[in-house]
């Protein structure tokens, strides 16, 4: 049993500085439970996981493992106990390449060479690694580091594992497969998951979910019990997985459901039992003559792309490029690439892991230079001997999958600065900057000017990286898996600060991620990578009535669509192209024939 007893804890406690973050927890583990942790960023989920991990040592109270007191004495003992991946991976991957790293553990430990080259077998196989299992660390992609570090732990075979946030890295796909081995290892081997997520849908299959707000647990229950309580989540900044607020709406609108539904699968049945959908298409056809596309689809925006000029402001022609040329470990990361992006546009690059789009994007502002193929900026050759590089990497901003990996400085005011200084500007020109990069981004400039870089959030530190960028006055802003690592409050905010960025500054916008998620919905156009290669490219609502070949390419569709999808089988004609959560309950209500009085 994992236990903590009136467990406090303060940052600096005893100092006048000191910081409060865990307030009276009380909490037990039985082995092999799934826990699932939610709440937001500075709630306390993470530095109760250190805690538990006899990282941190409690203010107050105590904890035990399996009736071993969590003391400095027994700390070895403890960790050997209960392993930890942490939220970025590069802060727990110590060897050169992954097989080494995945050895680190269980040689710590002093387990014969047979039983250790056992366990990295077990640890690769699970985690899908056998194609980088001797490749560099360094030549990783984000998800594949965590997936490295998440086989180190498991290679040591620990009773209780915890997950702080370890799918913000990785493609929706292989959160999935990692939620699944969770419930593999319980099963086969008794293991404790705790998992620590911003991701509602993730922890729909746990045996609990405790809550945390403010360093306090406000609810300890079961799935059901606890997203059945809505209101009280979202007043906290919380979600709930979209189809329990999809299935709520419904309720309101007199569909009988239950209380609380949390998968696709319960409302599939729900619907079914109560008969809800004999006899409806008929009534539906009538609807869809009055207007609505003849195929079912429901109508979307005209993309913006129409008005765009057709010279691009950014063209890319048939490149390639291949990591380690000419070595064994080489690796084709672009393939052929015809992509462009025109002044003024919003753009998605989509794709899942080692797709290429992070390789693609470090050629947009010459960070790497096209060899064989071209790139063009504003109609110029990037690779040309009298192209001014330092003007392209003035005028296209870029803000890194990890964005803390770009924050240097001690101080916000230092960090946002930093290139405004190089270029040797007056100090009150460079303050007036800043300051004015600072409100763009939503942060009061007294306010943060001088406060410390690990103080903040990893909302904010996105915001400050944002605002380093748009120091520069850059005509492109490109943001690489912008979305990794928050909570659904700050999501939802950094959706709607790029949407006014693009608005009142008339940025161009490259957004890039593995999913059509909150931003990818901003894009008036996307490409979907694979491969090394553009697969497809359109509108997303096009994209996404082709959501097999979407699948295929292993790309997430929104969650409206994937809902769609998951419940053709007892609604057929229901549309595919869904980006919003209001066109999906409309459709849903419509195919119900509850009435149009009941849309109002």
């Amino acid at each position: 049993m994992l236990e903590t007893n009136r467990l406090s804890f303060a940052y600096n406690a005893g100092r006048p500085d000191a910081i409060p973050a865990l307030q009276d927890i009380t909490l037990r583990i039985a082995p092999g439970e799934l826990v699932a942790i939610i709440g937001n960023n500075g709630s306390g989920k993470s530095t109760l996981a250190k805690l538990l991990t006899a990282m941190l040592t409690p203010t107050e109270g105590s904890i035990s493992v399996d009736g071993i007191s969590s003391t400095p004495a027994n700390v070895w003992e403890v960790r050997r106990r209960v392993g930890m991946v942490f939220q970025r991976p590069d802060d727990q991957l110590v060897a050169n390449t992954v097989i080494d790293d995945i050895a680190f553990g269980p040689e710590n430990l002093g387990l014969p060479r047979d039983v250790i080259d056992q366990r990295i077998r077990e640890a690769i196989a699970a985690l899908n690694l056998n194609d980088v299992a001797h490749a560099q660390i360094s030549e990783l992609s984000g998800g594949e580091k965590q997936r490295v570090a998440i086989a180190g732990v498991l290679a040591m075979q620990p009773s209780y594992l915890i997950l702080d946030e370890p799918t913000t890295m990785i493609a929706p796909r292989m959160a999935r497969q990692l939620i699944a081995l969770a419930h593999d290892l319980r099963r086969r081997v008794g293991l404790a998951v705790l998992h620590i997520t911003h991701f509602m849908r993730e922890v729909v299959s746990f045996d609990r979910v405790i809550v945390m707000d403010g360093g306090c647990v406000l609810m300890d229950d079961t799935p059901h019990k606890v997203f059945a309580r809505m209101d009280e989540l979202q007043a906290i900044g919380l979600s709930v997985p979209l189809v329990t607020k999809v299935a709520q709406r419904l309720r309101t609108q007199g569909v009988d459901l239950p209380e609380a539904v949390l998968t696709t699968e319960e409302l599939a049945r729900a619907l079914e039992a109560r008969g809800q959908h004999a006899g409806r298409s008929a009534q539906w056809s009538e609807v869809s003559s009055n207007g609505s596309p003849p195929d079912g689809q429901m109508p979307h925006r005209i993309s913006k792309s129409a008005q765009f000029d057709e010279r691009p402001l950014i063209a890319v022609r048939d490149l390639h490029y291949t990591y380690l040329d000419g070595t064994p470990l080489a690796r084709e990361a672009l393939h052929g690439v015809d992509c462009t992006v025109s002044e003024g546009e919003t753009l998605a690059i989509l794709g899942g892991t080692q797709a290429g789009k992070s390789t693609l994007i470090e050629f947009f502002n010459a960070l790497r230079l096209p060899e064989p193929g071209h790139v063009f900026f504003a109609g110029q050759d990037v690779a040309a001997p009298d192209f001014d590089l330092g003007r392209l990497r003035q005028s296209v901003g870029v803000v890194f999958q990890q964005p803390e990996t770009q924050l240097f400085e001690d101080t916000v005011g230092s960090d946002v600065s930093y290139a405004l200084r190089r270029k040797g500007l007056p100090p009150a020109e460079s303050r007036a900057i800043v300051e004015q990069v600072l409100t763009d981004v939503g942060l009061d400039y007294e306010a943060f000017r001088l406060r410390y870089i690990y103080a903040l959030s990893g909302g904010q530190k996105r915001r400050v990286a944002i605002a380093g960028a748009l120091a520069s006055k850059p005509r492109v802003l490109i943001l690489d898996e912008p979305i990794a690592g928050l909570d659904p409050r700050g999501r939802a905010d950094l959706a709607a600060l790029i949407t006014d960025l693009t608005r009142r500054l008339g940025l161009t916008v490259v957004l890039v991620g593995n999913a059509v998620d909150e931003l990818a919905q901003l894009a008036d156009r996307a490409i979907v990578m694979s491969q090394g290669r553009v697969a497809l490219e359109g509108s997303l609502r096009d994209l996404l009535r082709r959501a097999d070949e979407l699948h295929a390419l292993g790309l997430e569709l929104s969650q409206t669509a994937e809902i769609a999808l998951a419940l053709r089988p007892l609604l057929p004609d229901l549309p595919s192209d869904l980006l919003e959560e209001q066109e999906l309950e409309e459709a849903l209500l419509k195919r119900l024939a509850l009435g149009d009085e009941r849309l109002a």
